[in-house]
C-alpha cells in the first residue's frame, strides 16, 4: 500500500477510534494477542501452502480442494475467531453443485480461549452436523497435529464419501 492511502486509512482509523473512545467503549484500541499473530502466520506460511500443494496433487483423481479463510481480516476484537475452512470437493461433485455442503476441516482459534478448536463435516449431504474434534493449544508441535488431522480428514472423508 502506498505511503499517501496508508495515510489515509491511518486518519479514518484514527476517527473511527475517537467515535469509540466517545462513546466510553473501553476497547478502543486492542492489540493483537501474541498467540493470535501466531495462528495467522501458521494459516499464511503453512496451512494455505499445504492446501494448495495438496489440491494440485488430489486433481489427478478429480477431486478438489479450496479454503476459506479471515486471516486476512485484522482482528482486533479479543472475543472474535480466526479461522481457516478447508473445503473438499469429491469426484462427480463441482464446486457450484456443492455450493456449502461441501465436506470441510475448520481450524478456528479463539482469542479468549487462547486455543485452537478443530471442526470437521465429512458428508455432503446438508442436513450432516459439524462435529468438534479437538481442542489444541499453539505450542511447538501445533503443526504437526494439524498435518495429522489434515490427513486424517482427507482418508475419513474418502471413506465416507465413496
Amino acid at each position: 500500500m502506498d505511503t499517501i492511502l496508508k495515510d489515509e486509512v491511518r486518519k479514518i482509523t484514527d476517527k473511527i477510534i475517537e467515535i469509540r473512545r466517545s462513546k466510553g467503549d473501553e476497547n478502543h484500541e486492542l492489540e493483537i494477542t501474541e498467540n493470535s499473530a501466531r495462528f495467522k502466520e501458521l494459516i499464511t506460511n503453512h496451512i494455505i501452502p499445504l492446501v494448495k500443494e495438496t489440491n494440485m496433487i488430489i486433481g489427478r483423481s478429480g477431486c478438489s480442494m479450496n479454503y476459506y479463510s479471515n486471516e486476512l481480516a485484522v482482528i482486533r476484537d479479543p472475543k472474535k475467531r480466526i479461522f481457516i475452512q478447508i473445503l473438499f470437493y469429491p469426484y462427480g461433485h463441482s464446486k457450484i453443485t456443492l455450493g456449502v455442503n461441501a465436506p470441510f476441516l475448520q481450524f478456528a482459534y479463539s482469542p479468549v480461549k487462547e486455543n485452537i478448536k478443530i471442526t470437521q463435516k465429512l458428508s455432503i449431504k446438508s442436513d450432516e452436523p459439524r462435529i468438534k474434534i479437538d481442542e489444541i493449544e499453539i505450542n511447538d508441535m501445533v503443526q504437526e497435529k494439524i498435518n495429522r488431522y489434515f490427513i486424517d480428514f482427507l482418508n475419513e472423508t474418502i471413506v465416507y464419501n465413496k
